[in-house]
């Protein structure tokens, strides 16, 4: 009896250690500096997700531009935002060297936003830019 529960445990003990390093194997990796995206989305809207460029589809006398720094590796980033283009007529959210985020108040008028973050972490400095394409609204039409 003991000579079949010593091999029961090494088959025990081995197929533990095999599922640990299927678990280990197939683990997603974490994310590296330079692999980072920057989306937007407008709203109101019936946008859920970040993209490049974004688009507003309903009527608004204002929209936010939102912007966000996706897929950071980690804690420790400092974030530069400007852009172009508008009217932007104020910062909504974020937009500071803290914030991975940058909420723009765009008016309604047939335009578009560019918007650029520079971004460092450990010394590692990079950029990223997106586009809000505002579409000018008369009443819940396009114009």
């Amino acid at each position: 009896m003991k000579l079949r529960v010593k091999p029961s445990l090494a088959h025990l003990a081995v197929g533990v250690l095999a599922a640990a390093a299927g678990i280990i194997a197939t683990a997603s990796p974490a994310q590296a500096f330079g692999q980072e995206v920057l989306g937007c989305r407008v709203s109101p809207g019936p946008a859920t997700t970040f993209t490049n460029p974004c688009h507003n589809r309903v009527g608004a006398t204002t929209y936010n531009a939102g912007f966000w720094l996706q897929n950071l590796s980690g804690p420790g980033y400092t974030f530069s935002w400007s852009w172009s283009g508008g009217p932007v007529l104020g910062i909504q959210a974020g937009c500071t060297s803290t914030s991975d985020g940058c909420g723009l108040r765009v008016a309604n008028s047939d335009t578009s936003v560019h918007v650029t973050v520079t971004y460092s972490q450990g010394g590692l400095t990079a950029s990223r830019s997106a586009t809000a394409i505002i579409r000018q609204f008369c009443g819940s039409v396009l114009c």
